[in-house]
């Protein structure tokens, strides 16, 4: 039995994320879409009528992945266990979905989206944010977590690892030796975290 071939819609999306990853959306025009995936310019247009609807299909895409990838690992090892444990795991569902998918993780954090995102999308991309700041008002009430703001602390610790990532690039996580890995966790908990008063 030969092997499926991917749908053309997700071969454009695909070659869609590499090509805003490497060139930011604003930069990419539809002919080098159309040639990253191999097919013509007009086949593009029967999936998605403009950029801006390829430009929502791939950070749906890209964004409903991610949100796979924290849900999974957050379900790891059963119910939540403390406030650091939680947010090991988040810190693996980052670091597996931004080595799985690197392109789309420079996609989703290297850019302005405002331009053309639409409503759905915007929503979607909420919900992650949602899920974080849940993360930070638990862990404030819990006395585990420095004050401030929620969604000012889910920035700097995403801006930390995103740098990470970029740092890492074009290798990838992968070539990050697995202790660097764990005390760059470290360093991030740290930032959040709510130290002892004496």
């Amino acid at each position: 039995m030969t092997p499926r071939k991917p749908d053309l819609d997700r071969l454009l999306i695909d070659a869609a994320i590499a090509l805003f990853a490497e060139r930011t959306f604003e930069g990419t025009q539809m002919p080098a879409v159309a040639q990253r995936a191999g097919v013509g310019v007009g086949s593009i247009y029967r999936y998605f009528p403009s950029k801006e609807a390829l430009g929502n299909a791939a950070f749906q895409h890209a964004k409903r992945a991610l949100l796979d990838a924290l849900a999974e690992a957050l379900a790891e090892g059963g119910p939540s266990g403390s406030i650091r444990e939680e947010f090991g795991r988040f810190w693996r569902g980052f670091t597996r979905y931004a080595s799985a998918n690197p392109d789309a993780f420079v996609f989703l954090e290297h850019q302005q989206h405002d331009t053309f995102l639409a409503p759905d999308s915007r929503v979607l991309a909420e919900e992650i944010d949602r899920i974080a700041a849940d993360f930070i008002e638990r862990g404030q009430r819990a006395g585990e977590i420095r004050d401030g703001d929620a969604a000012q602390l889910v920035a700097l610790a995403i801006g930390a690892f995103t740098g990470l990532v970029k740092l890492q690039r074009p290798g990838g996580l992968d070539t990050l030796p697995a202790e660097d890995l764990d005390r760059a966790e470290a360093a991030v908990w740290d930032l959040l975290h709510r130290k002892a008063t004496p």
